[in-house]
């Protein structure tokens, strides 16, 4: 099987940032001077997973001219966490037009001598920014973990954090990206190499974003959402082989770039794009007082199909050799304005937005299948399956009393669509139902992970219930159970737990404020 840099590295090469300007041009002209997406789809009979985007009608992605933002490079805030996030991860990238067959593709084949005539920056920079830990009310990220706290040890049950998120803002534009680690559960020791992993993925795109859209001296102006969807896509290759370098596991990766639209005269207010790549169940949304949430990466999952929540549906990392499983990554836009506010969460925010998670609906009776037969269903991509499996297998359970429950039956669309009415409930009435109505990125950010963490708090009481982990002799003295005894005790719960709301998980939420900072931006 070609690996990921063969295919990508191909596929670039024949596609440069002309020929795609030429192709965009020809659409509906009958022009054949230059080859289709279609006909490149047949070329690359492994399945490149750029082809496969592309295997279809390019116009169902637009592309829109960007306004000025090139000249605002001064970063106003950076942010990064949990603890110290992607700055632990020590690898200092390699430059964009350094000579090395792995990476050679990414810049223009002419641009090379072009870097070598520049200035280096003498200031140490980590992954392209100078300081980290300078966030704003209007970029802002947190993570925490919603699982128990092993009372024998004091620890949280899942440590470390297997999630990592970075933003950057300038005056006129940001990014945001947000990594989860995949699998840590599966495999003893394995929680380690996936927070390396969503580390490694957060680093390596951002290295990659900093540099490829804010030096055009070193990769080109960036005019159009087609320069930036290849510099999203080029920075997912960044991600992956630092995750590789760094010996990392499997991580789901999201990017969203917000950048400026030209000014419109016809028009007081600015417009924004905001440009998105993911892979896995990390999911990009967009809060706007006028139309409430709406999803960015919708189309990365199937809304009219019961998903398993154990399944990351894709990520990076060595998934099979050392290639990842891209099979739903995406591209995605949607246009934004002054005061909206663009956020990324990973699935422990999302999955306990969720219905069904959170016990207010049911599953209809053709969804309620035993486990052996979803892990049947499933075999094939176990590798990408999710973490903590004994937890999430009971996250949608709790059903089998649904012929006595008084509770609605939702079909998959409207899972969705209630997950979406509910986080705009909380932005926009709080959690008392009274307001005031979210304001900033540090709200959203404290609102989404409150909720999430109240929701879980039921789970977590019983599953630290000193019962589950000790003894008592004659003499009243608590002993400790042996490691097996107490996951006995715990399995004879998970009954109990699944009726309960909440899926216990790692929590990550990042946000941003478009055109907030250095504005006159009304609170």
């Amino acid at each position: 099987m070609p690996s990921l840099r063969k295919k990508v590295a191909g596929f670039m090469r024949q596609l440069s940032i002309s020929n795609l300007a030429g192709a965009v041009e020809n659409i509906g002209q009958g022009e054949q001077t230059l080859r289709s997406p279609r006909s490149l789809t047949q070329d690359f009979t492994s399945g490149c997973f750029i082809t496969r985007y592309l295997d279809g009608n390019p116009e169902e992605l637009p592309i829109r001219q960007l306004g000025n933002f090139q000249e605002n490079k001064d970063v106003v805030s950076a942010h990064t966490g949990p603890d110290n996030g992607l700055t632990t991860v020590n690898v200092q990238q390699r430059h964009l037009s350094i000579n090395d067959i792995d990476i050679d593709y990414i810049d223009m084949l002419d641009q090379g001598e072009q870097y070598r005539n520049t200035s280096t920056t003498t200031a140490p920079t980590i992954a392209g920014i100078t300081d980290w830990f300078n966030p704003h009310e209007m970029a802002y990220g947190i993570a925490t973990t919603l699982y128990e706290k092993n009372p024998t040890n004091n620890t949280n049950n899942g440590e470390p954090i297997a999630d990592c998120f970075g933003i950057v803002a300038r005056s006129n534009s940001a990014i945001l990206a947000l990594a989860d680690g995949v699998n840590w559960g599966m495999i003893k020791d394995n929680s380690t190499k996936a927070s390396i992993a969503a580390r490694s993925a957060v680093h390596g795109s951002m290295e990659y974003l900093n540099k490829a859209l804010f030096c055009p001296s070193i990769n080109g102006e960036m005019t159009t959402t087609k320069d930036v969807f290849i510099a999203l896509l080029r920075s997912f290759h960044a991600a992956h082989s630092l995750i590789l370098q760094e010996q990392g596991m499997l991580t789901t990766l999201t990017v969203c770039a917000v950048l400026p639209l030209p000014n419109d005269s016809n028009t007081e207010q600015n417009k924004y794009i905001a440009c998105t790549c993911n892979v896995g169940d990390s999911l990009a949304y967009v809060y706007s007082r006028k139309t409430g949430v709406r999803e960015i990466t919708r189309g990365s999952h199937d809304i009219h199909c019961m998903r398993d929540m154990r399944d990351a549906l894709g990520a990076l990392g060595p998934v099979d050799g050392s290639n990842p499983e891209l099979n739903n990554l995406t591209l995605a836009m949607t246009e934004v304005e002054k005061g909206d506010i663009v956020f990324l969460t990973s699935d422990g925010i999302s999955d306990n937005f969720d219905p069904v998670v959170g016990k207010f609906a049911i599953l209809p009776c053709h969804n309620s299948v035993p486990d052996s037969n979803v892990k049947n269903h499933t075999e094939g991509r176990s590798k990408t399956r999710r973490k903590s499996a004994e937890n999430l297998r009971h996250a949608e359970s709790g059903n089998s009393n649904r012929n006595k429950s008084n509770l609605p039956v939702v079909e998959a669309y409207q899972r969705h669509e209630l997950t979406l009415l509910r986080m705009e409930d909380l932005l926009r009435r709080g959690v008392s139902g009274e307001g005031p109505p979210c304001n900033s990125a540090k709200h959203l950010c404290e609102l989404l992970l409150d909720f999430a963490v109240r929701i879980t708090a039921a789970k977590r009481r019983i599953l630290e219930d000193t019962d589950l982990y000790y003894a008592q002799n004659k003499d009243g003295q608590l002993i400790q159970l042996s490691k097996q005894e107490q996951r006995t005790r715990r399995i004879k719960t998970l009954d109990k737990v699944s009726m309960i709301p909440g899926k216990l998980d790692h929590a990550t939420v990042v946000a941003y404020v478009v055109e907030s900072i250095n504005s006159e931006y009304d609170l």
